[in-house]
């Protein structure tokens, strides 16, 4: 298909409207918003998790979802149907296509963006240079650079910027980290963020996939270099892809990451990344792994990401199961085991088995309005979930991918080597292996990781022959992500 041309550039914009915006922006919003003043928020990126967010924004006092744009038509469309069965009304917000357009407005204070990976950065900073605070979604970025020029665009624009990782608004997993944190359990001598999530195989056909004639697919495209496409649906399965994605370890998993970096205190990067892991059993049009066991050491603390987004077996739509969770976080220390995450957090006591303290939450329904909160003083220090933490959490995402796309093929022998005598790893590789064998995979064929080395402080990659992938990508001329850092 051919791609469509816009009929300006991005480099136009920030040089024309965008400074006027800016300056228009900080001059009208240079005070603190009253608590009776509504703020105007548009909606960028309207597939699945804009539903959950329209209606926790919407649900806030005195906000109003003045535009809703996304490349599709289609998919605006769709928000509006789903957000009407759980009687929100937005149907008199306008629908644009073009993000650019949107951020021209003055009946526009603050952006949502839940666009998909490859757009978050970018949103991001346009957003930010028009005057726009901005709530993005985690990622917050789709690579380790683009995160760095994001951190270096709140400082420079001076807009408020959140990250979508609600569990920093969850009383479950802020109780029960601050019961770590204030030594009830003792020393942190391990973590294990875990990821099991129940998904299928996105097929492979033979005709390249055409994207829906409702669809800007220069717009829906961006950053992205044009690829062919072989899956069988085109939203949402992006995720699978490297162009677009960065796997469940960069969609689901950042959330547990967030956790473990928030339990011990939102520290530098860690030193070096290692991996493992492989797409088995699909034989799809996927590229990322199904299958990702990660580790790495933080603040001094060994941790584990397991990815497995494969059913037990091909018959049992059943993930597996680890210390009685499938997604959040075991938090090992010398007096027990925090367990869980979003929607609550328990103890376990050194048997292993009796729960001591429980901590419930609610899935950080508050999320939203504490950024709105920040919006309205103008003061970021009270954001449950800082561009900082953010970001730093995402890049541990990146690093866990670009081990993985750096390694090489090989079998379960050699991992079993590189994984040495660690318990958790070898526990894993363990299970994996029955799990696997029921699919008929036997023995299985790994990629090793190979490891990477970082400098925590910059972020930046040390390690030569790591794969670039999602270090810096290639950018359309017209859609590059601007170097601030």
């Amino acid at each position: 298909m051919r791609e469509k041309r816009t009929q300006f550039s991005r480099r136009n914009f920030i040089g024309t409207t965008g400074a006027a915006a800016l300056s228009l922006s900080v001059a009208g919003r240079s005070s603190v918003l009253g608590a009776n003043e509504s703020v105007r928020l548009a909606v960028i990126g309207c597939g699945g998790r804009s539903g959950g967010l329209t209606e926790r924004f919407s649900a806030a006092d005195n906000t109003a979802i003045t535009v809703l744009c996304d490349p599709d038509t289609a998919q605006m469309e769709s928000l509006v149907a789903r957000s009407a069965k759980k009687d929100i009304d937005i149907s008199k917000a306008d629908h644009v296509q073009d993000y650019r357009k949107v951020l021209e407005r003055d009946d526009v204070d603050a952006v949502i963006i839940s666009s998909p990976n490859y757009w978050h950065a970018l949103h991001s900073i346009d957003a930010m240079a028009a005057g726009k605070d901005v709530y993005v979604e985690k990622p917050v970025s789709h690579s380790l650079w683009e995160g760095q020029q994001l951190v270096a665009a709140e400082k420079k624009y001076g807009q408020i910027i959140g990250g979508g990782f609600q569990n920093r608004s969850d009383p479950g997993p802020q109780d029960g980290i601050q019961f770590v944190q204030e030594g009830n359990l003792g020393k942190i001598l391990s973590i294990h963020a875990v990821c099991m999530r129940n998904r299928a195989s996105i097929g492979k056909q033979d005709a390249k996939l055409s994207p829906p004639e409702t669809l800007d697919y220069d717009l829906w495209l961006g950053p992205c270099q044009h690829e062919d496409l072989y899956r069988q649906k085109f939203h949402y399965d992006w995720h699978w892809e490297w162009n677009t994605g960065n796997g469940d370890v960069g969609n689901q998993a950042p959330h547990e990451i967030d956790m473990a970096c928030w339990v011990l205190g939102d520290p530098a990067l860690p030193a070096e990344v290692n991996c493992y892991g492989e797409r088995f059993g699909w034989n799809d049009a996927g590229e990322t792994p199904n299958m990702l066991s990660t580790w790495y050491s933080q603040a001094g603390v060994p941790c584990i990401i397991e990815v497995n987004d494969m059913w037990l077996t091909p018959e049992r739509n059943v993930s597996p199961v680890r210390d009685g969770i499938r997604v959040g976080i075991v938090v090992k220390c010398e007096g027990g085991e925090l367990r869980g995450g979003r929607g609550g957090m328990y103890v376990v006591g050194e048997d292993g088995k009796t729960k001591t303290h429980k901590f419930p939450g609610d899935g950080g329904k508050t999320h939203q309005e504490n950024f709105l909160a920040a919006v309205r003083s103008r003061k970021s220090d009270g954001l449950q979930s800082k561009l900082v933490d953010a970001e730093k959490s995402s890049a541990v995402a990146h690093l866990a991918n670009i081990s993985y796309l750096s390694g090489a093929s090989t079998s379960a022998e050699v991992v079993d080597q590189a994984i040495g005598d660690n318990e958790i790893l070898r526990t894993i590789a363990e299970e994996q292996s029955r799990q696997l064998s029921a699919w008929g995979i036997d023995p299985p064929a790994y990629s090793l990781g190979r490891k990477i080395e970082v400098d925590p402080a910059s972020g930046k990659v040390l390690t030569e022959s790591a794969d670039p992938r999602l270090i810096k990508r290639d950018y359309r001329e017209a859609f590059a992500v601007p170097e601030l850092a």
